[in-house]
């Protein structure tokens, strides 16, 4: 923290700096200059608002590795525009950010700020405290989507009044956006004659070809700091934060990026489902972390796909697929959890909230034996996942409860394909989005536990994981426990996808072709107590 503070030091604003340049408050993951009202205003008429607040760090016990993330990323942004001659008000605060805009205008005497629309409730929450406080925030259009509400509307058309009940179906928005954007389209029609090649990006993969080495980049004194900093002052968080080797300079992140075109994504396609041990992030960019921060903006990278395949450098399918995942899901689960209030307006069998949950011996329910453990780290617990929420936001459609076992705390449950992805959350705060969907949420789903309840572990344990983001994808598409909101039916399978899609299985110590007798495979054992006690559809 000393350097840092040294270092941006002489960018704090003057009293004339304050009354002449335009002020954006610039929040945690909005850290760019490629649009919006800095793209708009050149530095030497601009100035920035940015700051830490403790009781975000604190208000669940969030992965180390993504509070280092994004105070690394707050700290050389602010640097990084003060070389381009912005001055940049940067404040610390114990409270929320309510708190520290109060505290801004109280030090600066601000006359108005601006900032694009928030993308987390949590955030847009606290821009209307600070608003009731009197602190005048003018807000924007949020230009780094590549959608707009009205986009959507036309797709779907007006909300109805009153809880959401309709089911949405993403294709639909998918086909738009491309459209509208003109997107791997030509004459009007999808190149390639369909707009999905979802059905060739299956492939289980054996070790070949071989996945490339990722170039790493040694951490910076600024990351170093804000590693010290999160290692004294969270040490009960989850996680780990040793080997740190993400890119956190912007140029290191868009040279991050430029490598993963040219040497990930002409793969990616055909073994974008596939697990591997040996290789747990395949062909995947691992770019999501930054993308949410805006560190890189979803136009440039989707630009960028689209000049190499127009170059030959990336087949159709593999650019297709990595398309759908932006211009498509990323944009269409953020619509969602706009308009049903992330969850929270929605016409679907809530669960019951816990009032209380020990923190003391945790349980693992796997196959019907009771197996007792250590409880997770303190500050990790189930009971402290998340605070109460009295608006809701628990939906549970197939009426799952029970409390998430310790296994996913990184207490052995037996399963290697559970055990082999908690280990990597645990120590990378990352996996790729099948490890996500079909083993993380696939497990929790058939064994019946709470959807709120994972939701809360996935936000806190990924680094890319913010409320717009993991709300729907967890609680809708993962666990079904919106009812059918964003997906048809329930993610679901047993041990023979798991078995296809991956090596897990032949490392395990139990056999994927046996589902009942003295050796069962647990997942298949779930499933079936499960699917008994759930009530018709």
């Amino acid at each position: 923290m000393p350097e840092f503070q040294e270092l941006i030091r002489d960018a704090a604003p003057g009293a004339g700096d304050v009354r002449h340049r335009r002020w954006i408050y610039v929040p945690y993951d909005r850290l760019c200059d490629g649009t919006g009202p800095l793209a708009e205003t050149t530095p030497g008429d601009a100035g920035i608002v940015m700051m830490e607040a403790l009781a975000k760090a604190h208000r669940r016990p969030y992965h180390k590795r993504k509070l280092v993330l994004i105070l690394a990323s707050q700290r050389q942004f602010a640097l990084e525009q003060a070389a381009r001659g912005v001055k940049v008000a940067y404040l610390f605060t114990p409270g929320i950010f309510a708190d520290g805009l109060q505290q801004a205008q109280q030090q600066y005497g601000f006359e108005r700020l601006e900032m694009m629309e928030p993308a987390e409730r949590e955030m847009r929450a606290d821009v209307a405290e600070a608003a009731q406080r009197g602190i005048r925030i003018n807000q924007v259009p949020d230009t780094t989507w590549l959608s707009t509400a009205a986009d959507f509307e036309r797709v779907y058309g007006k909300p109805a009044p009153g809880p959401v009940s309709r089911h949405y179906v993403m294709d639909r928005f998918y086909r738009f956006m491309r459209e509208k954007t003109n997107t791997l389209m030509r004459g009007g029609q999808p190149l390639g004659g369909q707009f999905s090649f979802d059905t060739e990006n299956r492939k289980s993969y054996r070790g070949t070809p071989r996945v490339p080495i990722r170039p790493t980049y040694a951490p910076d004194d600024i990351t170093l700091e804000a590693i010290e900093q999160v290692e004294r002052a969270f040490p009960d968080h989850f996680g780990n934060v040793g080997n740190w080797q993400l890119p956190m300079r912007k140029p290191d992140i868009d040279a991050a990026w430029a490598w993963t075109v040219e040497h990930l994504l002409p793969v990616f396609g055909p073994f974008e489902d596939a697990m591997y041990t040996p290789e747990p992030d395949m062909f995947h960019s691992r770019m999501s972390a930054f993308l949410n921060i805006s560190r890189l903006l979803p136009a440039g990278v989707v630009g960028d796909v689209l000049d190499a395949a127009a170059k030959g450098l990336i087949p159709l399918a593999s650019a297709e697929g990595f398309v759908r995942q932006i211009l498509g899901w990323r944009e269409f689960m953020r619509h969602i959890h706009r308009v049903t209030d992330g969850y929270r307006n929605i016409d679907v069998e809530q669960e019951p909230p816990r009032t209380a949950v020990s923190g003391e011996a945790a349980t693992v329910l796997v196959q019907g034996i009771t197996q007792h453990a250590e409880a997770p780290p303190r500050g990790a617990t189930a009971a402290s996942l998340a605070p109460q929420d009295d608006t809701g936001a628990r939906p549970s459609a197939l009426g799952a409860a029970l409390p998430l076992p310790a296994a996913y705390w990184g207490v052995p449950s037996g399963l290697n394909c559970l055990d082999t992805v908690v280990r990597q959350v645990i120590d990378e705060g990352w996996s790729h989005h099948i490890t996500r969907l079909m083993v993380l949420s696939n497990f929790a789903t058939l064994c019946g536990y709470s959807p709120r309840e994972l939701c809360d572990w996935f936000w806190i344990g990924y680094v890319d994981a913010y409320d717009w983001v993991v709300e729907p994808n967890v609680l809708g598409m993962s666990t079904f426990g919106d009812g059918g909101i964003t997906a048809t039916k329930p993610y679901v399978s047993g041990a023979a996808y798991i078995n296809r899609m991956s090596d897990y299985c032949g490392r395990c110590q139990y056999n994927p072709k046996i589902a009942l007798g003295r050796t069962p495979v647990p997942i298949l054992r779930c499933t079936g107590a499960f699917l008994r006690s759930m009530k018709p559809c």
